[in-house]
């Protein structure tokens, strides 16, 4: 029988959606009034956000037996708890001020969005995983590349406003805070290395469980993540060989981006119907 999820932790998500909101509310009102970056005032904020999300991730992770990853909401969460993890990471040893900003703003939006699509949170069986190390494995290796992903994107969004700012010889507000292009474009270029080697690892494992197990992985599922990893394979392939640097290079891993979140939906809808309430369902998310 189909486990009803409990509902409560969506409000805990709600509440870090919120603080999400207000640091990115926060950063913008610094940058719009030409005031200091709020850095000090918004890392809190931030922090406290992850911080609740995480405890709502348990929360749901407590209620379905397993990782939370057996629908769009719950990829969703994951997706933006990543992302926030790796800007602690990668804003303080890169030293992107901005980059706070940004996360925040695209946490806040993704997590609106997938608390306003109600469909996207359906229920599913509990101990959906089935025990299978490898799916887990599986699971957070794809999740933590999504994350990296998200980083990519909004350091190469970075790029383009910078380069749009020295274009038009705007050298106040939000691009006095950017660093310089050739920093962003480097910073750029290392995430995307990172994040197409957690996606392929990711992949190699989700494909040697599906040639075992070729029932219980939808093929269509599998071939959507295939398409996305060889697209940044392509950019990676591209930037090595030149003819997609800089302005090029930012638009594409944008576009991959998007096409990549866009992608989850017909991914997490794309299973079996055969799972009983006995056997649960052992797919990858």
């Amino acid at each position: 029988m189909l486990e009803t999820l409990d509902l409560s932790d969506r409000s805990v998500y709600l509440a870090a959606t919120i603080l999400y909101g207000l640091s990115a509310c926060l950063g913008l009102y610094g940058i719009l009034r030409s005031k200091p970056y709020p850095r000090m005032g918004l890392l809190p904020l931030v922090s406290v956000a992850f911080l609740i999300q995480t405890l709502a991730l348990n929360l749901r992770g407590a209620s379905v037996g397993g990782c939370p990853l057996g629908n769009p909401f719950e990829v969703a969460q994951f997706i933006s708890w990543s992302a926030v993890l790796l800007y602690f990471i990668v804003g303080p040893v890169c030293q992107l001020r901005l980059l706070g900003f940004f996360t925040a703003s695209f946490s806040a939006l993704l997590g609106l969005t997938a608390t306003l699509f109600t469909a996207w949170d359906q229920p599913y069986p509990a101990g959906r995983f089935g025990g299978e190390p490898w799916i887990e494995l599986h699971a957070a290796l794809a999740i933590f590349s999504y994350g990296v992903l998200t980083i990519l994107a909004l350091v190469s969004a970075m790029f383009l406003l910078q380069q749009h700012g020295l274009k038009r010889k705007h050298h106040r507000g939000i691009y006095a805070l950017l660093p310089s292009v050739q920093q962003l474009d480097t910073i750029a270029w290392r995430l995307l290395i990172t994040g197409t080697i957690c996606l392929s690892a990711a992949l190699v494992f989700g494909a040697l469980f599906w040639f075992d197990n070729p029932d219980r992985v939808p093929l269509f599922k599998l071939s959507m993540t295939g398409i996305v990893w060889f697209g940044y394979l392509m950019v990676v392939l591209l930037r090595l060989r030149k003819k997609l640097v800089t302005r090029r290079h930012a638009y594409a891993t944008i576009t991959l981006f998007i096409l990549a979140l866009l992608s989850l939906w017909p991914v997490q809808t794309a299973r079996q119907p055969g799972a009983t309430p006995n056997q649960p369902e052992q797919q990858i998310p």
